[in-house]
């Protein structure tokens, strides 16, 4: 067992969903530190060979194809830009999917809240602004962990408080995965709701829309306007509970959207994201090299680079310090 795969028994123990599981299962099992190895092993190939070169230096000799060794690093390139970008999603499946409930006052974001996770989490009113810090809660949805996070009304504040929560509001809405507005189908216009979506979707991060209150309406014929204009929109009654298993089915869907799902290595620890980018600036620096035509010794010198980040996944290259703090997460006797 290697060192990445050391990691993800921790991970495995400390795992709350059916997909954090899986996908530390998978490390565990080897997926990730084979694809590294792999990776690792087509560029030993071409380090001995520079490393030769600079033995034989006063006759001029070229061992290394730099033809195919620029193939080689541009093929690597690619494979590990896809990992890194992995990482988002891997990050929210080990972590939770950081999932925030906003809208106007009184939509029903806190009776939506205590719906999802069947438990009066958190306190509901019909005064407008009741809620003025955010509240979190953890739950599975479709064996993927979500931190659902009830936020204060955006508006106008009316107070000191209620404005610190409305910008709290906001403070969590850009550090989320995924947003849920939730608005009152019967109190809102379809033009003011267009409004409000415009701001939140300007931060890139994916929307879901969601119409509440529908049990408050006596003709469902008065919903197609906002369907016109936003085909993917959830009806919901977080009263009743009527349409609450679509959201949660549309939670799943938009994660999936993301790239879920797919049999793709996919990165979930920091220590080996920050190594794969180590990696990538000497793969950049190796290309450059190339492109002026440095020298062997020079470009040997970033080939050990990129091999010793690559190596640092695996454990090939270790420190004390770093052994250290990995397994210092472990508690034997437990």
């Amino acid at each position: 067992m290697d060192l990445s795969q050391a990691e993800a028994v921790a991970d495995l123990i400390a795992s709350h969903s059916a997909a954090s599981h899986t996908l530390a299962l998978k490390q565990m099992r080897g997926g990730f530190s084979n694809r590294i190895k792999e990776l690792r092993g087509k560029l030993v190939h071409f380090a001995s060979m520079v490393e030769l070169e600079l033995d034989f230096g006063e006759e001029d000799v070229e061992f290394a194809d730099r033809t195919a060794l620029e193939n080689l690093t541009n093929e690597l390139q690619e494979i590990i830009t896809r990992l890194i970008r992995s990482f988002q999603l891997g990050n929210v499946i080990k972590s939770g999917v950081s999932t925030v409930i906003a809208g106007r006052p009184n939509s029903g974001k806190s009776t939506l809240l205590n719906r999802i996770v069947q438990e009066e989490r958190a306190i509901v009113s019909d005064i407008p602004g009741t809620t003025r810090d955010t509240i979190e809660e953890a739950i599975s949805i479709g064996g993927i962990l979500f931190r659902l996070i009830d936020t204060a009304g955006i508006r106008e504040a009316t107070d000191a408080i209620e404005k610190l929560g409305v910008e709290r509001t906001y403070e969590k809405i850009s550090q989320s995965a995924i947003v849920v507005y939730l608005f009152d189908v019967s109190n809102m216009s379809p033009e003011l709701l267009s409004h409000d979506l415009k701001r939140l979707k300007a931060d890139g991060i994916p929307v879901l829309v969601v119409g509440n209150k529908i049990d408050n309406l006596p003709d469902r014929r008065a919903l197609e306007p906002y369907t016109e204009q936003h085909p993917k929109i959830v009806y919901v009654s977080a009263k009743t509970g009527e349409g609450i298993a679509d959201l949660e089915q549309a939670l799943v869907e938009t994660l999936a959207g993301k790239g879920l799902g797919t049999e793709d290595t996919i990165v979930s620890s920091a220590r080996h994201y920050d190594s794969l980018l180590a990696t990538r600036e000497a793969l950049n620096a190796v290309l450059a090299g190339l492109a002026n035509q440095n020298t062997g010794d020079l470009m040997a010198l970033d080939i050990r680079r990129a091999l010793h980040h690559l190596g640092e996944i695996t454990g090939e290259i270790t420190t004390d310090d770093l052994l250290e703090n990995i397994f210092s997460k472990f508690c034997i006797g437990k």
